[in-house]
């Protein structure tokens, strides 16, 4: 009898799986309408959920990488703006670019 019990467990925590990959999925999938020049992005939520929300990138940016900051720069209202800067893992700058010459975006 037990191992009857066993059985029908396994199957519904099979079950119970496939639905939440299938919604982990179709959440995952879905694309957001943000308007320019906001940006989508996966963001970490509550306990262990994630959010997924239209952002505009305003202010410093440094990515970290491979035990270094890889990049720093800056971006103002979703674009880059002024010099960014791409370091190696010794920290010396192996690319620089200024985007204060850029030009303009078309706002829609």
């Amino acid at each position: 009898m037990r191992h009857i019990h066993y059985g029908i467990a396994a199957v519904l925590l099979v079950i119970g799986c496939s639905n939440n990959d299938a919604a982990q999925k179709a959440f995952l999938d879905e694309k957001l309408a943000c308007p320019s020049p906001a940006v989508e992005q996966f963001e970490p939520w509550g306990q262990s959920g994630s959010a997924h929300i239209c952002k505009i990138r305003n202010g410093p940016f440094v990515a970290y990488e491979n035990g270094y900051v890889h990049v720093r720069g800056q971006y103002a209202n979703g674009k880059e703006a002024g010099i960014w800067r791409w370091y190696g893992a010794d920290g010396k700058v192996e690319k620089q670019v200024d985007y204060a010459n850029a030009p303009p975006v078309d706002a829609k």
